[in-house]
This record gives structure tokens, sequence and C-alpha cells, in this order.
């Protein structure tokens, strides 16, 4: 049953994250409901957001900047004035790769955010920025082999230095070692193990992976200096450390290596996207954890995000479920995302 979900978890990836590739263009081809004809009704629905997260200290709204509408990039002031209305008080930018951080009008809307008091933290998926390079030793003087996360980190850096008023406020890893199977054409090759259901357990492939990408967050968590760290890990880690299936990978290793963690909910329902992440909150230090909620494309979606018939059933879910987490010692706050898929809900009619 857990390969399933690590099945569901490769397309939460591919939803939320979508890929790994750079993509040209900010929003074109995204399809937008026309606006509600009746301004206080939108303005209604913002509110009633806002009101549903107010109990989370982060309030965090997630996106990938090559999604975002042309019109958002075209006025960062209002665009972040929209995302305040909402109730969110800190950005998660996907960046899947370097050219990411090249995208028209990007630093624009990354500098109106600092003069406005508005977090920007740099989310990096694991599964984009290879472990070490790739080839034998010949080879790698002549191919990189892609980017690795000290070499993104060097990005941020260069892109902090070339526009002095603005900090990213943190950088947040997605630990995806049940990515790195043998059919993964961006596994590292010089990866020796893969994550398959025939090498699963203490000691073999799927435990060593896991064992490699907690020791290559640690190193990249010192790498960071000061800059606050947070891991984001799918919430069936947890449990397969629980079951004796694997050796580590929990909560309380990832916060060994970052001081926040992030629980990437891959619920379909109010009642799973609560249960699935009870044993995290658990099992997290005080106001240490977050928890990340994808917004399913459309009501039939079944497996990896939240579905939703409407705006008011996707508040009275989110209601319930931050109801619920808010209980526990250990929950922050939330993230939500995309916000193309927020902003279409609050929009139709």
């Amino acid at each position: 049953m857990f390969f399933l979900k690590i099945f569901i978890f490769a397309v939460f990836f591919a939803v939320f994250a979508a890929g790994c590739a750079s993509s040209s263009g900010s929003g074109n081809g995204i399809v937008h409901a026309p606006p509600l004809s009746d301004p206080a009704t939108m303005a209604r629905r913002a509110d009633e957001l806002a009101k549903v997260l107010e109990p989370c200290r982060v309030r965090g709204l997630a996106f990938r900047p090559e999604t975002l509408a042309d019109s958002h990039f075209a006025s960062p002031a209002d665009f972040l004035a929209l995302v305040r209305e909402f109730g969110f008080n800190r950005l998660y930018v996907y960046l899947a790769s370097p050219e990411s951080l090249e995208l028209p009008q990007l630093d624009e809307l990354f500098v109106e955010a600092g003069k406005e008091g508005m977090p920007v933290e740099a989310v990096l998926p694991e599964s984009c920025y290879v472990i070490g390079r790739r080839g034998n030793f010949i080879l790698r003087n002549f191919v990189s082999g892609g980017t690795t996360l000290e070499e993104m980190l060097a990005h941020l850096r260069e892109f902090e230095a070339d526009h002095e008023s603005f900090r990213f406020s943190g950088v947040t890893v997605l630990a995806e070692p049940h990515l790195f199977t043998s059919a993964n054409p961006r596994r590292p090759k010089n990866l020796v193990f893969a994550w398959s259901d025939k090498t699963f357990g203490p000691g073999l492939d799927n435990d060593r992976i896991m064992r490699a990408t907690l020791q290559k967050l640690s190193a990249f968590g010192a790498e960071l200096g000061s800059t606050p760290f947070t891991v984001a890990m799918p919430d069936f880690y947890e449990e397969l450390v629980q079951e004796g299936k694997l050796s580590c990978g929990s909560v309380a290793d990832f916060s060994a290596a970052a001081p926040k963690i992030m629980i990437r909910n891959a619920g379909n329902k109010p009642t799973e996207a609560v249960e699935v992440v009870r044993n995290e909150l658990n099992a997290a230090k005080p106001g240490s954890l977050l928890v990340s909620i994808t917004l399913a494309e459309h009501t039939s979606v079944t497996a990896g995000s939240l579905r939703r018939r409407n705006w008011a059933d996707f508040i009275r879910s989110l209601d319930y479920a931050i109801g619920q987490w808010k209980q526990y010692p250990a929950f922050d706050g939330v993230v939500l995302g995309p916000f193309s898929r927020i902003e279409t809900l609050h929009q139709e009619k």
C-alpha cells in the first residue's frame, strides 16, 4: 500500500512543482475563470479565507513563477495586495532551475515584496538538483551534470547581490529520495542505489538513499549559515520508519538537518488531510511543523491533492483541517498552492 502512496507523491510533485524543466513565459496558456461581476462577493470570499488562515502563524502561498499570470508581474503591488487580502503572510516560490530566477519582471516582484515586508522563501525540489556530479572522473571535467543544491545557493546569493534591497527570507528543500528510481533519468549517476520495492528495508537501497539525502541536507543547511532552513517531506516517511521499513527518514531525523519541517500533505479529502499528518504532528517539536496542501485541479482528482467543488467547499475543508491541526503544539501554519487554482476558485461564479 505504501508504494501506492509513493506513486501518489510522484503525481503530487508533478502537479504542484510541475517538473524540473524551466518554462518560458509567465502564465501564458494558463486559463483563468472570468471574474465575478460582483466585487462584493469576491471581497467576501477573500475575507473568508483570511479568517480561516488567521489561527496560523505562518500563512504561506506557494506558486511557480512560470505559471503566475502576466498581469501579476505587470503590477507587483496589486498582486501583493491581493495576497494580503487573502490572508497570506509569506511567499513560497518554487525554483526548479537557475533559469527560473531569470524570468522577466520576477526581480521586480521580489524587490516589491521586500519593500512591503512580505517574506519570500526559495523552494528547491531535491529531484531537480543533483546530489553530486554525474559520470566518471574524466567526464566530470567536461560535463556539468546539472545543478547541485550548493550551486543553486550560489545563484540565489548572486540574485541577492544584484538586488541590494532584497534578501530571501529562507530556503526550503523538498526531500524526495523516493523519486530516485532506476527509471528516473535525473537520478545522479554516481548514486549507486535506486528506490525500489525489490530492495526495500533497513540497510537496503531505499534506506541508503534516505540516509544520503539526510546527510546532504545537513551539509546544505550548514552552507546556508544564518538563512532560515526548512525541509519539506512527504506524509508517508514517518510511517515507514515507525513500521520498521526504513531505519531513518522520520520527522526527528529531518529535524536534525533543519529546525523547521514542512509536511507535504497528499490527502484528497478533509478527513484524509487531517489523518495523514497526525503522526508527524505528534512527533515534531513545538512550533516546528508546517503543513503544505496542494489544491486539486478539478473535483475528480482522487489522489495527491485536496479536491473541492467550489469556493465554499474549499473554505469548509480548510477550516476543518486547520481546526484539527491547531490543537497540536507542533503546528505552526500552512502553505497553500498553487496560487492559480486558488485564484480560479475565487473568481468562479
